[in-house]
């Protein structure tokens, strides 16, 4: 399976592939099979060069089968671990990245979602350079290979390279650079518009695996987003419980909000493309690069995208209790993230799934103390709205049951609106709903708890995009 950067690395540089032992691919449609799991072996220059030696030929039949212009040539490069690891950390190196970096992991960190003291970065880049086989980058406009990955396999090398230069092809029709160039904050808009490159890239890999064997993909057929989307489902489950045999990855060890990050832009944008290409051709692809999904609600529901269905621009200033702090962060969470984040405290995946569809808007921010901006000590404030009042009932009560698991060891007051722990830290948590509206507080000090609920309330502005 092939996974994208997750939040806070820097879309327009370079876009990573990983094919992992832990994961596969299974296509079984019109009789035809093709089923991909990297090795991990390292692959030697001889059969590198033999791949790229023949980047030319596949770039023309990646193009024909796509529908896009080779408007020239593709360079290339092989990269051995250092290097690529090298690459990784200066990709992440610009005042951008690390900005989005910081405040990505301090919001994951702050509610929960990694372990106390986590080096979001390090992490990063471990995963990264442990799971590239190859990847497009569009500010070098070259397609690089990685030595540590066995792409001894024709078969796998040719889906890499498929892949792989579908990017270089989009790049070169829609500017990837343009289109990943979006205003600080907005991830969720971000995280939409991976899925749309990454999902194009997933289909137009599996077309050409199953042209190799003489096969083609009937989109028409619903069942075969359904058939390819449970076999990357379970081939990203990664080890399984008690499996001494298996020896698990980077990626199998992190925590569920980075591999979901990770993942998220293969399988929901593969299943995007999918609906797009259910009634109509490639050009509904393309049409979709001239005006990509604004959410990844639009990408969960891809009926929503194609009704125009927008999301709520939440706008949610610093309290003036709190205007000492400062923003360590200031983002859209979107419902792919509160789904995750109500799935890393317990909730139960259905019901996950079924609290944060109908998402409308949200805004969140993080604020750290003047004296200590350790993320322990930082509060997170939450304001999201949601398409109808009983919507925002179902986001609120799963909302609760992440909270009591984050907030451990406090008092607990509820009420008909509201349920607030009173932590034994000092601080006070809440989430209270009002209507279709949802506020969500962690680590708000008590001394300023009962200010800070009426502020957030007042402060928040939304409307339609």
């Amino acid at each position: 399976m092939v996974v994208a950067a997750p939040a806070g690395v820097r879309e327009d540089s370079v876009y990573d592939r990983r094919m992992g032992r832990h994961a596969a691919i299974a296509a079984l449609l019109a009789g035809a099979a093709a089923t991909v799991a990297a090795p991990t072996a390292r692959a030697d220059d001889a059969a590198l060069t033999a791949i790229l030696a023949k980047v030319d030929a596949a770039a023309k039949e990646v193009s024909k089968i796509r529908g896009l212009p080779l408007k020239k040539p593709v360079a290339t490069e092989i990269l051995d671990r250092d290097e690529l690891r090298a690459r990784v950390v200066a990709q992440l190196s610009d005042a951008r990245s690390q900005a989005q970096l910081a405040a990505t992991g301090l919001v994951l960190a702050r509610l929960g979602e990694i372990p106390p003291g986590t080096d979001y970065q390090a992490l990063l880049v471990d995963l990264l350079t442990e799971q590239i086989a190859g990847f497009y980058d569009p500010a070098t406009k070259k397609l690089a290979l990685s030595r540590a990955a066995n792409l001894d396999d024709a078969n796998w090398a040719d889906m890499v390279l498929a892949h792989e230069l579908d990017h270089a092809l989009q790049d070169q029709s829609f500017d990837l650079h343009k289109l990943f160039d979006l205003p600080p904050g907005d991830g969720d808009a971000s995280a939409a518009r991976h899925a749309l490159v990454e999902g194009d890239g997933f289909a137009t890999m599996i077309e050409v695996a199953l042209a190799h064997k003489g096969a083609t993909v009937d989109w028409s057929n619903a069942e075969v987003a359904t058939v390819i989307d449970k076999m990357m489902e379970q081939g990203a489950a990664g080890c399984a419980p008690h499996d001494t045999s298996c020896t698990a990855s980077a990626f199998d060890r992190a925590p569920l909000a980075v591999r979901e990050a990770l993942i998220f832009p293969y399988r929901a944008g593969f299943k995007l493309v999918a609906a797009l290409r259910h009634r109509q051709a490639w050009s509904a692809v393309d049409a979709a690069f001239r005006r990509p999904p604004r959410s990844t609600e639009q990408v969960i529901h891809p009926e929503r995208y194609l009704a125009g269905d927008e999301p709520v621009a939440v706008q949610l200033d610093r309290p003036p209790s709190l205007q000492d702090w400062g923003v360590g962060a200031s983002l859209v969470w979107g419902e792919q993230a509160f789904d995750v984040f109500l799935r890393a405290h317990g909730v139960d995946a259905a019901v996950a799934a079924e609290a944060a569809a109908g998402w409308g808007g949200d805004r969140v921010l993080v604020l750290t103390k003047p004296s200590d901006a350790t993320p322990d000590s930082a509060c997170a404030i939450a304001r999201m709205d949601w398409d109808s009042e009983a919507d925002a009932i179902e986001a609120a009560e799963a909302a609760t049951r992440a909270v009591d698991d984050l907030v451990v060891g406090a008092t607990i007051e509820r009420d008909q609106a509201r349920t607030r722990w009173l932590g034994l830290d000092g601080t006070v948590s809440w989430v209270e709903r009002k209507g279709p509206s949802l506020v969500m507080v962690v680590g708000a000090p008590a001394a300023l708890a009962d200010s800070l609920a009426t502020e957030v309330w007042a402060l928040a502005k939304t409307k339609k995009k």
